[in-house]
């Protein structure tokens, strides 16, 4: 069986009984084309996307590369801060040892003021006693002076002996007088300070050394009686005066 050729189409050279691919050769080209352009837009594609990432990396990398100096910067903040906080911690440790230092001199200066104030009371309160003792001496005394008066006028009168109490708060003037035949009149006088715990010579006529006079309120101290004291300084007066 045989078949016609076709009206359309060339078939001057088509040889009879010969497979028709023209369609097929004409699919192919299609599809090779179409491949082609898929092929040439998917190159496309990718170097764009290709572009794309490098662009996208560039930018990575500026990222990475300000977060690295970012990161170092935070690094050298962070080791400053620590070395600020390190720093304020030796300044507080001092602060805290000054502070402890200081609340131990203050407890120390507490006792220590506790202990002086104790003392001033015990040294107010020794003065005062003394200063009572002294007053009940001087008080004896202006009443031993009143008592012997009369004694006292008949010694001056027969010793020119004088004994009154200073212009000088806790001395007492005594005066020697008629020791002297060629000047019976003349006055040596000598003031004795009963305002402590032990007698003292405060002014002596210069008839008397000074050793002497020493010697004289050393043994005044040891035995305490005044009145032994006076004749023994106008004995040694006119021992003087006699040997002059």
């Amino acid at each position: 069986m045989k078949s016609e050729p076709e009206e359309t189409g060339d078939t001057t050279h088509a040889p009879r009984g010969v497979l028709d691919f023209s369609e097929l050769d004409s699919s192919i080209q299609t599809f090779t084309r179409r491949f082609d352009d898929y092929v040439q837009s998917t190159i496309a594609a990718c170097e764009e996307q290709r572009l794309a990432a490098d662009g996208q990396r560039v930018e990575d990398q500026a990222r990475i590369k300000e977060l690295e100096r970012e990161c170092e910067l935070t690094k050298h903040a962070q080791k400053e801060l620590w070395e600020s906080v390190a720093s304020e911690r030796d300044a507080d440790a001092k602060l805290r040892a000054s502070v402890q230092e200081l609340h131990a001199q203050r407890a120390t200066l507490s006792q220590r003021t506790a202990s002086l104030q104790s003392e001033v009371a015990e040294v107010r309160a020794q003065m005062e006693a003394r200063s009572r003792h002294k007053q009940q001496l001087m008080e004896r005394l202006r009443e031993q002076v009143q008592r012997n008066a009369p004694e006292l006028v008949q010694l001056q009168r027969l010793t020119g002996c004088v004994i009154q109490p200073s212009i000088r708060d806790g001395l007492i003037d005594i005066q020697f007088s008629l020791l002297s035949v060629d000047d019976p009149d003349r006055a040596y006088t000598l003031s004795l300070d009963v305002s402590k715990s032990e007698y003292t010579v405060a002014t002596c006529d210069p008839i008397l050394p000074g050793a002497t006079i020493r010697t004289l309120v050393r043994q005044l101290n040891s035995s305490g009686d005044v009145y032994a004291f006076i004749k023994q300084v106008r004995r040694t007066m006119l021992e003087r005066i006699r040997a002059t």
